[in-house]
């Protein structure tokens, strides 16, 4: 194995952890805002979307499962020579998940950024709360928005990452591009030594 190949998994390998727990304590903070919501006397009200955005952030668990296996579809349709519908699945998935995800999110907080009033975002000790559990309630809020945020932030830095630290295995079409640049290079070693003989010649 090079030394690439063990440089890239490292990276990869200490970049997945924070991501891993990322995925794991966005649902668990939703969870924890629900409860504690519940346990305001009505003072604090959930909106329908709620329920929808955690629904969601489950699936986000089980999300390297289905990627898993339409990697497996891909490869399936790879081996029997649907290269280019291969590619495209795999393309337009790669392009849509990232804006459904934000758009998902951008709704989520949009929709739920008048739920405590006139309590600022980031909870401050000296605001006139009506009681402990609004401020843990809003603590939580605020847990909450600030993680599924970095996590989004985190997805796109991790993917460029990705993009930047490439596979050290060559592609079918770089290797076609590197067998042509070869037969062009030869082309042209011949045509110069052709030149300096004819040079010589006369």
């Amino acid at each position: 194995m090079s030394l690439y190949k063990n440089f890239r998994k490292c990276v990869i390998g200490c970049l997945s952890i924070p991501l891993a727990l990322l995925i794991l304590v966005c649902p668990a903070l939703d969870i924890a805002k629900i409860i504690i919501f519940n346990h305001t006397n009505g003072e604090l009200k959930l909106y329908d979307i709620e329920y929808a955005y955690l629904s969601y952030s489950f699936l986000m668990v089980g999300k390297y499962k289905f990627f898993k296996f339409v990697l497996f579809c891909c490869t399936i349709c790879i081996s029997r020579g649907f290269n280019n519908m291969a590619e495209n699945s795999a393309k337009s998935l790669s392009c849509f998940l990232p804006f459904i995800w934000i758009s998902v999110l951008v709704i989520y907080t949009i929709s739920t950024r008048n739920e405590l009033g006139e309590i600022p975002f980031f909870c401050p000790e000296n605001y006139n709360y009506k009681s402990s559990t609004i401020r843990l309630a809003c603590q939580i809020r605020a847990a909450n928005i600030i993680c599924v945020w970095s996590f989004t932030i985190y997805i796109m830095f991790f993917l460029i990452i990705l993009l930047v630290l490439p596979s050290e295995k060559k592609s079918k079409v770089d290797k076609d591009y590197d067998q042509i640049e070869e037969v062009y290079s030869k082309e042209d070693k011949f045509n110069k030594f052709d030149k300096e003989d004819k040079k010589e010649d006369k």
